[in-house]
């Protein structure tokens, strides 16, 4: 009876720290600023763009808030309407940063993301933020491979 308890003590040890971790991102470990961003392009390109540069370092660089604003309404224009979108892959590089990348699926063809997440307190912030008709500029060569 005493092993079986200090199993279950010992299991709720190793699971404590993922709990309080996941609090800040989804079941899937994507920083929620990446998933309201999702979200939000339910509404339109500019919320979500919004979303994804709030408290960023973005925030404060006009010019490429309005390039990614006109990128996306160009995708839009060739791709058409916005349907969802599909995680690729996170790769968590240290307890504060990570890289989110994924698809923007559009009703005629993906356009690829890759978000530079990084948390300096509590909540996770966008600090970078690549996208592309092609995969080869935002995924890793080692990714598109398979492996």
């Amino acid at each position: 009876m005493k092993k079986l308890l200090l199993s279950f003590a010992l299991c709720l040890a190793l699971l404590a720290p993922v709990s309080a971790q996941s609090a800040a991102t989804s079941p899937l470990n994507v920083p929620d600023v990446v998933t309201k961003g999702f979200d939000a392009y339910t509404k339109s390109f500019s919320d979500a763009v919004d979303a994804w540069f709030k408290d960023s370092p973005l925030s404060k660089d006009l010019a490429t808030k309005t390039n990614f604003m006109s990128a996306l309404s160009g995708f839009e224009t060739g791709y058409g309407k916005y349907i969802g979108w599909e995680l690729v892959k996170v790769v968590n590089l240290t307890p504060s940063t990570c890289v989110v990348y994924a698809v923007l699926k559009f009703e005629n063809g993906p356009v690829w993301m890759a978000f530079m997440c990084y948390k300096p307190k509590d909540a996770w912030i966008v600090s970078s933020m690549n996208l592309n008709q092609n995969p080869q500029p935002v995924l890793p060569p080692a990714m598109l491979a398979g492996q």
